[in-house]
């Protein structure tokens, strides 16, 4: 054997060893259906000496596992013995509906909750999302997902 074509085979096998390498580590879509998972909500945030001096309502939304999008919902107003706090989800084309209700409301008060959960996977693009509770909208929003999302919504 010569020494060209100990080269060649030690270059083919460099070539099959890099493009293995290359094709294992691409990350594609994944294969799991769209679905809203890791849903947490706080208990009722009390107003006091502890509490943050900033009680503004906003919505953050970032980028989580490459096509996931991680709401948060921080200081979302409900009554404060709302039986169970739900967040549902509805996606018709490019337009995110997300409702959050409470089941319950019949106490005379109400207090600030935080609402997390994760939704995907999705492709990158522009969506209208549409912000409502009760079934009343709050705040429409374009929203520009892409591998960087990391927004904040003033409510």
């Amino acid at each position: 054997m010569s020494h060209f074509d100990i080269m060649k085979n030690l270059y083919i096998c460099l070539l099959i060893f890099v493009t293995i390498s290359i094709s294992s580590c691409k990350k594609g879509f994944p294969d799991d259906p769209l679905a809203v998972d890791n849903y947490t909500v706080s208990n009722c945030k009390t107003k006091g000496s502890n509490a943050p001096a900033d009680d503004a309502e906003f919505i953050t939304i970032k980028t989580v596992d490459d096509y996931y999008l991680l709401f948060n919902h921080v200081n979302s107003v409900f009554n404060c013995e709302p039986g169970e706090l739900t967040v549902a989800i509805e996606i018709r084309a490019d337009t995110i509906s997300i409702n959050e209700n409470e089941t319950m409301g019949s106490a005379n008060c109400v207090c600030p909750y935080d609402l997390e959960f994760r939704l995907g996977p999705m492709h990158y693009g522009k969506y209208i999302t549409v912000f409502k509770k009760g079934g009343l909208e709050l705040k429409t929003y374009s929203l520009n997902f892409r591998k960087s999302t990391d927004v904040r919504i003033n409510l």
